[in-house]
């Protein structure tokens, strides 16, 4: 286990998500990780499952520039202090999903790291089959913010952080 957060680790200072290791003291989501304004928390601690990590920094990357240093908590539900568009929120959870698949293979990591038994509501395995078998789940989103490109194929990123604003083509 400590092998696996020293690689993710070092891919995260690398890639400049920020990240302090820290004592929390709330009730967080995911044991020993919280996001307080766009810095990824982590108690190592009470840590159970290293590739929850991936999944959280996942968050922070795919977050709208803007918005960044406004996540804080549960991202998924209430990760913002200001009113968002609830598809760009269920958007990019799907993303920072493909976006752990794209890290951990870009690392060489187990896929069962971030698709372990406690993960996704009991949908891990699902998830693990369907990005084995080469379904899409994110990866559409990673593309239209220029993360990935669809010559050379995801898992392979062109970028680790999102650039781009969500445009909403209903307005």
């Amino acid at each position: 286990m400590k092998n696996y957060i020293e690689i993710i680790l070092s891919f995260l200072t690398e890639i400049k998500i920020a990240y302090e290791m820290t004592d929390i003291k709330n009730k967080t989501l995911l044991p020993g990780l919280f996001i307080q304004n766009g810095i990824l928390q982590i108690d190592i601690n009470k840590l159970k499952y290293p590739g929850d990590i991936l999944h959280e920094a996942g968050h922070i990357a795919v977050c709208e520039p803007i918005f960044r240093n406004q996540l804080t908590g549960d991202v998924y539900k209430h990760g913002l202090s200001i009113k968002r568009e609830p598809q760009a929120m269920h958007g990019e959870e799907i993303a920072a999903t493909a976006w752990s698949v794209a890290a951990v293979k870009h690392l060489g990591l187990p896929m069962e790291l971030i698709f372990h038994d406690k993960s996704y509501k009991g949908s891990a395995q699902n998830l693990f089959d369907l990005f084995e078998n080469g379904g899409l789940f994110g990866q559409p989103l990673l593309q239209a913010w220029d993360m990935t490109c669809p010559n050379s194929g995801f898992p392979i990123m062109r970028a680790w952080i999102r650039k781009t604003r969500w445009v909403n083509s209903l307005s």
